[in-house]
């Protein structure tokens, strides 16, 4: 399953993004046009809804930094909203250490990232 993203601007001044499957290497790119079209409007605060989001690799966690570090460039205000535990991990590991200075390279982040959420689902990994 890829990722399906969608906005809602209902509330004033408040934009949510909900995601829907994978945030990984290949839908960063997706997630990021949206954004990028989402910043030509004016709110205050974005909203990440994850509920539904079920596995977020490292490019997925940069796009959603690099919203985050928006935001505050607009003196704004980023949430992030129900991230399920596998996704929660992934965000306690990136808060938790300096990722740049323990990996080698973004696929050894990502393999790790990946063995995490697994861990977290209780899934079994593949010999």
């Amino acid at each position: 399953m890829g990722l399906l993203i969608s906005i809602d601007d209902t509330r004033t001044g408040t934009r949510t993004v909900a995601l829907n499957g994978r945030l990984d290497n290949e839908s960063a790119a997706d997630l990021e046009r949206q954004l990028d079209e989402l910043w030509q409007s004016p709110f205050d605060v974005l909203v990440f809804d994850l509920k539904q989001l079920s596995y977020i690799s490292s490019l997925g966690i940069r796009s959603l930094f690099r919203a985050q570090k928006l935001m505050r460039q607009r003196q704004g205000e980023s949430l992030f909203l129900d991230p399920q535990p596998a996704v929660r991990k992934v965000f306690d590991i990136v808060m938790a250490v300096d990722l740049a200075s323990v990996f080698a390279s973004t696929q050894e982040l990502d393999a790790y990232l990946d063995s995490m959420q697994r861990k977290v689902l209780g899934q079994v990994e593949d010999a």
